[in-house]
């Protein structure tokens, strides 16, 4: 899995009060730029269709604390249609990787209905994930949505986010619906998630900025946290399993 001629990157993760993020967020305001992408409000919101095999194999391999695993996911951003994302992530200890490419709603669709096919017109990415759903059944498990607010800076391509309310949905086929989910949140009441990405380094100014107030660095995987927490207290995935093996025989 790990490919030494793909772009990795260090990511370091924190979940703490809401009051200590706060505090942070104000000091890291006054050298960090905001991205451009979140626009006048400051921030935008995520949501994120992930999947898993028919084993759960991601999941296990999060539970057991593997070095090397990866991910899939389907994303958009506000609720914008118009962008949708298919993304794997990939990580090595405290070093991540992620390819991505985008996809129109009908070829969405078509993955969920398990129709879509390798073809020579689409993405590499979008290739190599059908060839996994074939072959292992890839299939929805669980949606996680949040606010994030993000500030970037040039000095090691560093960028900073702050994910509020995180929660997840069994709602599995309203990834692209334009409303409110039935959702629960994954998180103690207060607590938020810090995520610092950078390459090489960490600048100095910025680490300083964010660990002041003790705050201390965690193992954290909002797909792990989630699918421990659906919204009726069970799993969606049978459904998905039993539809995508009838349609693959």
């Amino acid at each position: 899995m790990f490919d030494e001629n793909r772009h990795y990157r260090h990511e370091y993760k924190y979940v703490e009060p809401e009051l200590k993020l706060k505090a942070a967020e104000l000091r890291i305001s006054s050298f960090m730029g905001k991205d451009p992408h979140a626009g006048d409000k400051g921030f935008y919101s995520i949501r994120s269709l992930y999947f898993d095999d028919y084993f759960d194999s991601f999941l296990m391999e999060n539970i057991d604390g593997v070095d090397e695993r990866e991910k899939w996911r389907i994303r958009i951003y506000d609720r914008d249609t118009g962008f949708i994302s298919l993304e794997r992530k990939s990580r090595k200890s405290d070093l991540i990787s992620k390819d991505s490419c985008r996809i129109d709603e009908a070829v969405f669709k078509s993955i969920i209905d398990g129709s879509i096919n390798v073809e020579d017109k689409n993405p590499p990415l979008l290739n190599v994930f059908i060839a996994a759903a074939k072959t292992r059944a890839l299939h929805p498990t669980v949606i996680v949505e949040y606010e994030r607010t993000p500030f970037t800076a040039a000095q090691g391509n560093t960028r900073v986010t702050f994910d509020r309310n995180i929660r997840s949905s069994s709602e599995l086929d309203a990834l692209l619906a334009d409303r409110e989910l039935m959702s629960r949140p994954v998180l103690e009441t207060g607590q938020n998630l810090l995520e610092v990405k950078f390459d090489a380094f960490l600048p100095d100014h910025i680490g300083h900025a964010i660990e002041t107030g003790r705050m201390r660095r965690e193992t954290f995987s909002k797909y792990y946290l989630t699918r421990k927490f659906t919204f009726n207290g069970t799993s969606a995935t049978g459904h998905y399993v039993g539809r995508l093996l009838r349609v693959h025989q």
